[in-house]
């Protein structure tokens, strides 16, 4: 099998290129890609996001607080690059839009989580002392306690 090795300098090109892209539909970054699905490139031997530049080629310097690149078509696992889907934001801001595409890993979509939606909600309306709902349910007393005030799932709603 033949590998596509670009041009040196063409990977940087092909983002000054589509800069201007017009389109809605998310662009797909066609060159290399991290384990996640985020285009990746090098400049200077430091590995960057290709949407990170992109969105510094179409909306300036990153701010000087806390801010990371948001696709507000939720894509960002895909590659997708389209400038007119990026944005700066904040950490809250950019997990709060990965709740509304639903790409969010809370709950039980979290790789650590061992309760699930429904075994939360049934915690929720269990009555008795948090210790025997958790002897009941398999769980610790400080979980039942965090679900119960809210403090862990507080944005599931019953």
């Amino acid at each position: 099998m033949t590998r596509f090795y670009p041009k040196r300098g063409s990977v940087r090109q092909w983002l000054d290129d589509h800069a201007s892209h017009e389109g809605d539909e998310c662009l797909t970054w066609p060159y290399s890609k991290n384990p996640d699905g985020v285009g990746q490139l090098r400049i200077n031997r430091k590995l960057f996001g290709a949407h990170v530049i992109m969105c510094e080629i179409v909306n300036g310097p990153k701010p000087p607080d806390k801010h990371e690149v948001a696709h507000s078509c939720g894509n960002g696992h895909m590659a997708c690059v389209n400038p007119r889907h990026l944005r700066w934001a904040t950490q809250s801001e950019n997990s709060m839009d990965r709740v509304i595409h639903g790409t969010s890993n809370r709950g039980e979509r979290h790789g650590m989580s061992k309760l699930t939606a429904d075994v939360v909600l049934a915690l929720r309306s269990a009555s008795g002392s948090c210790r025997e709902i958790a002897d009941a349910f398999g769980v610790s007393a400080s979980t039942v306690s965090a679900v119960k005030l809210g403090k862990r799932w507080g944005w599931l709603a019953d």
